[in-house]
């Protein structure tokens, strides 16, 4: 535990800084606090108001009017930056529209059904052999060395495998669209220095230009994919949706499409490893009713997702705190899956509890994760293969215990280094 960690535990609460690399790859002490001592409380530095009890968090995303998904002066950039380098980057793209997950009904629901055809559970269904033929190919990579690095051997490609052919692009663009992937991740998580923002605006532009011309294909030639639903719709049949709506949307896609889904792979190989009685029972009864288990139970423990932006449309009291119209909150969807009020026992990982669903991993309300039915298939199916071809999961030898990467919006393992038995 690193001295952040230990102030963090001990010190005023209003001394601590969520905001800390530190705490931001390791908060579940610093959610502790919240929950028991300032359910709603404004962090010093930044101003946000973290909510971080399971009812106060579910009841915000059931509330879009009050607690809206549009944040005020949204910037007009991809990259919000004042960094006159960044801004002559991003003048060479497209301006930031807010679209699915950073707006609010009714346009909301408008760009939201131009996609949900293709998560509808029918087409979810016939991807299950894509999913599992691809996780057997993955394994035969690196089966026979007994060991792998999980994320980037197994957890990355899955996810990002799927989510490349639905949206229709090819499977050699795979280290491109990863390579894109970090650089929205890189710039969400508030922790990158200034060649890091602009490295990202470059990456971000790259990902414009080359959907662009992607998109510019479909409307000449539409195809069964996700890229041709996005150009080729219209809201309410009359206006098209421009190119700035359309990279709003496939980059949220994108980058929920793998990005979480990896994170909880890796992560629930690490609880596993941390969790031997789990793993027994999973060893032991490897059948779809005991991975499904195990699939919510690691979302609900890893919570890929952990916060998200919300903005107080008016004055809010809660738990005696008021939050001043036009706010920031975090609505903290990590402390609320740790919430002993909702969950016996919280932060043992359990595959056997009762309320397994309760969890809020993928949101709830209007915004409750469009991936997420795809994201418990590909999940199960990954999970299914890992099992029945490797056994007796364990960190290599002198490798220092996993961390997770800082990130003020998600959380996932840097890597995991691990051996295995091959069956």
């Amino acid at each position: 535990m690193t001295n952040v960690l230990e102030q963090a535990a001990t010190c005023p609460i209003h001394e601590i800084n969520p905001m800390h690399p530190d705490i931001l790859s390791c908060p579940a002490v610093m959610n502790k606090r919240l929950r028991d001592e300032a359910p709603v409380f404004q962090d010093p530095n930044s101003g946000i108001f973290f909510v971080s009890r399971y009812a106060d968090v579910v009841a915000m995303a059931r509330d879009p009017a009050t607690f809206s998904s549009v944040m005020p002066g949204n910037s007009s950039r991809a990259v919000n930056s004042e960094d006159p380098k960044v801004i002559a980057i991003m003048e060479q793209g497209y301006p930031n529209v807010p679209t699915m997950l950073t707006q609010d009904p009714p346009l909301q629901r408008r760009y939201r059904k131009f996609v949900d055809g293709a998560f509808a559970p029918a087409s979810l269904k016939a991807l299950e052999p894509f999913i599992e033929s691809t996780s057997h190919r993955l394994v035969d990579q690196f089966a026979a060395q007994g060991r792998c690095e999980f994320l980037n051997d197994f957890g990355v490609p899955l996810p990002l495998t799927v989510i490349a052919s639905q949206i229709g692009t090819p499977l050699e663009d795979l280290p491109r669209l990863r390579a894109w992937t970090e650089a929205f991740i890189g710039n969400l998580s508030q922790q990158l220095d200034k060649e890091g923002v602009i490295k990202a605006a470059h990456s971000i532009l790259e990902f414009q230009h080359y959907f662009v011309e992607k998109m510019d294909e479909r409307r000449r030639n539409p195809q069964d994919d996700i890229l041709s639903k996005v150009v080729n719709a219209s809201i309410d049949g009359e206006k098209p949706l421009d190119n700035a709506e359309c990279l709003s949307m496939l980059s949220q896609i994108l980058v929920a499409g793998n990005e979480t889904t990896a994170g909880s792979l890796t992560e629930g190989i690490w609880l596993l490893i941390q969790n031997p009685d789990q793993y027994e029972l999973i060893k032991n009864d490897p059948s779809p009713e005991m991975i499904s288990r195990l699939v919510e139970e690691v979302l609900r423990v890893s919570s890929p997702s952990s916060n998200m932006f919300r903005r107080a449309t008016r004055d809010v009291e809660l738990h005696g705190v008021t939050i001043p119209e036009n706010s920031i909150c975090f609505a903290r969807f990590a402390s609320a899956n740790q919430d002993e009020a909702q969950f016996e026992d919280a932060l043992t990982f359990n595959i056997m509890r009762d309320n397994l669903k309760d969890h809020v991993a993928f949101g709830k309300g209007i915004h409750h994760c469009l991936g997420a039915a795809l994201a418990r298939r590909e999940m199960n199916g990954g999970f299914k293969v890992i099992f029945e071809r490797l056994e007796n999961f364990r960190l290599q030898e002198n490798t220092p215990e996993p961390v997770f990467a800082p990130n003020a919006l998600l959380h996932g393992l840097e890597r995991l280094d691990i051996t295995f038995d091959v069956k």
